[in-house]
């Protein structure tokens, strides 16, 4: 009996508040932060989204920003994802799109000033933990092609978190760039998450 309460309570835990759609949780574990949905929102969905911190240790949350479109990339706010904490948990840097493959942006939230900032084009999916670019991002793009036959990719670079692309992670000039991320870090002996 004891073991099916427990996957229970695991899959009540994984759940999250209010049926988080992204969650992270900071370097420290004393918070997560999660996209949640905020109601219908209207056809660009503004409105339909939030991005919220929560304690662990204890029910308080806040509402850091709700969805809000704009035909600016890098101002567009709607269609949120990928949270991800900074080492020292002082932000969170987040991914906007609408439908456009191209129109991925990555944010960042300033916890102690509340003010987001614009940091470069794709998506954020992990933040580095060790090693010589220890909290820099790992950001996948969508780009296409200088060749007659043209064709997209969706390469991954390490990126600064002024937005400042470093370089290209070998092997993730594709499709599915992202499936590159393992094996670098691997061969290199460093972490992210």
């Amino acid at each position: 009996m004891t073991w099916i309460r427990t996957i229970g309570l695991a899959a009540l835990l994984l759940a999250g508040p209010a049926q988080a759609q992204d969650t992270a949780k900071s370097a420290d574990g004393r918070y997560t932060v999660s996209v949640v949905p905020n109601g219908e929102g209207d056809e660009n969905g503004t409105g339909a989204q939030a991005l919220v911190l929560y304690s662990t240790k204890g029910s308080t949350q806040r509402r850091l920003l709700i969805s809000k479109w704009n035909g600016d990339y890098a101002r567009n706010l709607a269609g949120l994802s990928h949270p991800l904490f900074s080492l020292d948990g002082g932000y969170v840097y987040f991914s906007s799109t609408d439908a456009s493959p191209n129109s991925g942006y990555v944010h960042q939230f300033d916890l102690k000033l509340n003010v987001i900032k614009a940091v470069c084009p794709g998506w954020a999916l992990r933040v580095i933990r060790t090693g010589p670019y220890r909290g820099y991002l790992l950001v996948q793009t969508h780009r296409y092609w200088d060749r007659p036959e043209g064709g997209s990719y969706n390469p991954v670079f390490l990126t600064h978190p002024s937005g400042k692309k470093l370089k290209m992670i070998p092997g993730s000039d594709n499709d599915e760039g992202e499936l590159a991320i393992d094996p670098w870090l691997a061969k290199m002996n460093w972490r992210a998450w």
